[in-house]
């Protein structure tokens, strides 16, 4: 079936939220207290579109700053099309992958090494390999563990695997590609796994779609809650969940949205504070109007 939307505006002042990140200055300068709220909001939005943003700089025509050699992008999903992107208007981006139990990088794209849609390959002090069900291993240089923790992880050896909670994959040149996290993966009632957050990553990828949430668990079709980019119509963002679902597979396509005005944030609770969203909130939040595209 085609994708079907419903608006909601869920309590978003007039023209919408992210539209209003500006003006939300003026109402927390008073205090370290507000200004720790700002900050926090601020980096949920700063990190999803400052890549987009770069690329559509440099596109149109803002000259690179010839000190820019190498820019490492990690964190958070990115969609290939936004790496091939920058790719061809010759910025030096390179994603990379990391853990804080690896003291930080474990895999990284590098110049003349430079895979988009990997995240690299892994750096030779570790040991990287994919578990029967998808989840990446590590071995090799790690952390010691983890502050107070006792049990049968303490001491662990240099050979034992960490279990990262991602899932991924290597390709024949050793480049790894990563899918989604283990426990965020749900299985429709066709009995297909879907990690949401590779749907999410390329809705992200358009334009017009700031933010987004992709349920789909025991149903015979994905549902989403979107956020729309300011300035964006409903129209537009039809368009560009039609022009995903056109490179999804069917069973990873999304079939209905519910767009909303209200950005995901750290203050309304759905978004933490490294701004990932928190699925199950979200979920909770618009449970009705999405058990009301199955009726």
């Amino acid at each position: 079936p085609s994708s079907h939307a419903l608006v909601v505006d869920d309590g978003a002042e007039d023209g919408g939220g992210l539209d209003k990140v500006g003006g939300v200055c003026h109402d927390y300068v008073d205090g370290l207290v507000g200004l720790r709220r700002l900050v926090k909001q601020l980096l949920g939005v700063v990190a999803v579109h400052l890549r987009r943003h770069l690329a559509q700089a440099v596109e149109a025509g803002l000259p690179l700053p010839k000190s820019l050699r190498f820019a490492a992008v990690g964190g958070a999903p990115v969609a290939r099309r936004l790496m091939v992107r920058a790719q061809a208007v010759g910025l030096p981006v390179y994603q990379g992958y990391g853990l804080s139990e690896a003291a930080s990088v474990v895999a990284l794209n590098r110049p003349g090494r430079n895979r988009p849609g990997s995240v690299g390959r892994p750096l030779p002090h570790l040991r990287l390999r994919i578990a029967d069900d998808g989840e990446v291993l590590v071995a090799g240089t790690l952390f010691s563990g983890y502050l107070g923790e006792t049990g049968p992880d303490l001491g662990r050896g240099p050979l034992q695997d960490w279990a990262t909670g991602d899932l991924g994959y290597l390709d024949s040149d050793g480049y790894l590609y990563l899918t989604g996290r283990k426990r965020h993966v749900f299985i429709t009632s066709f009995g297909r796994n879907v990690a949401p957050e590779w749907v999410e990553c390329e809705l992200q990828a358009q334009p017009a779609i700031a933010q987004s949430a992709v349920f789909g668990e025991a149903r015979a079709f994905n549902v989403a809650v979107i956020v729309p980019r300011p300035g964006y119509t409903p129209s537009a963002v039809e368009r560009a969940v039609a022009a995903v679902n056109a490179s999804l597979p069917d069973y990873a396509r999304v079939h209905r949205y519910l767009l909303t005005g209200q950005p995901f944030s750290t203050d309304n609770g759905l978004l933490t504070g490294t701004g990932r969203v928190r699925r199950e909130r979200v979920d909770q939040h618009y449970r009705q109007a999405l058990e009301a595209f199955y009726q």
